[in-house]
């Protein structure tokens, strides 16, 4: 299997496992699908501030960063590879920061480690990890 094969394996698997998350954080934030996932619930204070939060951030740029996967694995976009590899490794980094400061939790690891894996293959999708100069 080749290393191109098994990028695109993760990133249209990432795709499909990720989408009904999504959709539900974008459509129905209060879901227990959804807020179970995350382990976030806004406050009665402020209700519809929460909302919006879960229906912009873990729905809204989430379905974006699908997008720019599914782009960039299907189109041999670099540009979007590279921008759904920035994001994905951003939110890692987040995860491994929080672990360390705030705790150990045995789900966020395996979640940051997992968009560790995703961050890879989209940059090799994007041809950055390629040995050799690149013009």
């Amino acid at each position: 299997m080749s290393k191109t094969f098994a990028a695109k394996f993760v990133a249209y698997s990432t795709c499909v496992f990720l989408t009904p998350f999504c959709l539900a954080a974008y459509f129905d934030p209060m879901s227990t699908f959804n807020l179970g996932s995350i382990g976030l619930e806004p406050s009665a204070a402020e209700y519809l501030t929460g909302i919006s939060n879960i229906r912009g951030s873990i729905g809204g740029l989430r379905l974006g960063i699908i997008a720019m996967m599914i782009g960039g694995a299907r189109f041999g976009r670099r540009d979007l590879s590279l921008a759904a590899a920035i994001l994905v490794g951003a939110v890692s980094a987040g995860r491994f920061l929080s672990l360390g400061l705030d705790g150990w939790n045995l789900l966020s690891f395996i979640t940051a480690s997992w968009e560790v894996v995703i961050t890879v293959a989209m940059l090799h999708l994007g041809g950055f990890l390629a040995a050799g100069d690149r013009k």
